[in-house]
């Protein structure tokens, strides 16, 4: 089965919306198509989709929403969900642009708020002659996502780097993490569930400028000749049940490429990404697919593949 992410109990109360809006200036809208927010291209219509510019907004609309019993799920980039079909009967939250901010400090530390890019900043960050993050070139995630996802590539992850995150709990509460005080995995974070990253501050290190440069083109073209950068997915379906054994390979070798079901199509150039290509797939294509890749990756080798891709439902 898929992996359920965050809160997926109680239903969107409306009558709460005048004072959730007055929290964030109106910045609260209904309907908007998940589709339209996640790089799968795929969802329904969420009941209300709130926009913060500042942690103690953040933390204002989390306190009045815990107080009421309500779900509340927050978003990146969308680049790791995949949103049901029939949407969401939740509130969803998302940073905006006060959250964007990025500082560089004298001691090469550097404070970056979640609402960023993470390719955008591993960029900016490897031009200014800084190393450490040549291994995020080309992961489009929100920094708070990855963050919260511990992502990597190229046999490095984010906490890597990382010195503390910053927060809000589901209370309302702010809250920081040293790097020590979480713990971390293989696509995992350890934060408290429902938490939200608000800022990061990493610790990189000086370095030449153009062999930062050359790692980060040679580590994008990497990716471009193995993935379908180009076409709409959520990036890696499954997790690798270890560096040794990853999951495209067990994938590839029980013939799972070019699989379709409906609009989803196990991608022919990169077996543990499921891709979108015309943009007509839904939810339940990719779920019905991905229990078939499950299925028999299990019946050829025995072993039971992990989703990262996270559904959301209310």
């Amino acid at each position: 089965m898929i992996d359920q992410a965050g809160p997926v109990s109680g239903k969107f109360e409306p009558g709460l919306v005048p004072r959730i809006s007055e929290l964030v200036s109106g910045r609260i809208r209904h309907g908007v198509l998940g589709s339209t927010l996640a790089t799968f291209a795929i969802g329904g219509p969420l009941a209300a989709l709130i926009t913060v510019e500042s942690p103690e907004e953040l933390g204002a609309v989390l306190q009045a929403l815990a107080a009421e019993g309500q779900p509340v799920r927050a978003l990146g980039f969308g680049s790791n969900c995949l949103i049901d079909d029939c949407g969401l009967d939740q509130w969803v939250v998302r940073l905006g642009a006060g959250f964007k901010g990025l500082t560089i400090r004298d001691d090469g530390r550097v404070m970056v708020g979640a609402a960023a890019s993470l390719m955008s900043v591993a960029r900016k960050l490897s031009d200014e002659g800084f190393s450490g993050l040549e291994f995020a070139a080309g992961i489009p995630a929100s920094l708070g996502g990855a963050v919260f996802m511990n992502a990597g590539a190229h046999g490095s992850e984010l906490c890597d780097r990382i010195v503390s995150v910053q927060g809000v709990l589901p209370t309302g509460a702010s809250a920081t993490w040293a790097r020590s005080e979480l713990p971390w995995r293989y696509r995992s974070s350890g934060l408290p569930v429902g938490a939200v990253v608000t800022s990061v501050t990493l610790q990189l290190e000086p370095g030449d400028k153009a062999k930062i440069s050359r790692i980060c083109s040679d580590n994008l073209a990497e990716r471009r000749a193995r993935q379908p950068l180009a076409l709409s997915s959520a990036g890696s379906v499954f997790k690798n049940p270890s560096p040794e054994v990853p999951a495209g390979r067990l994938l590839e070798t029980a013939g799972l490429k070019g699989v379709r079901v409906g609009g989803a199509i196990v991608s022919e150039l990169h077996a543990n990404w499921i891709v979108n290509p015309e943009r007509k797939a839904t939810a339940a294509d990719v779920m019905m697919l991905m229990g078939l890749c499950q299925q028999r990756v299990r019946a050829s080798c025995g072993i039971e593949l992990e989703p990262e891709v996270r559904l959301w439902r209310s």
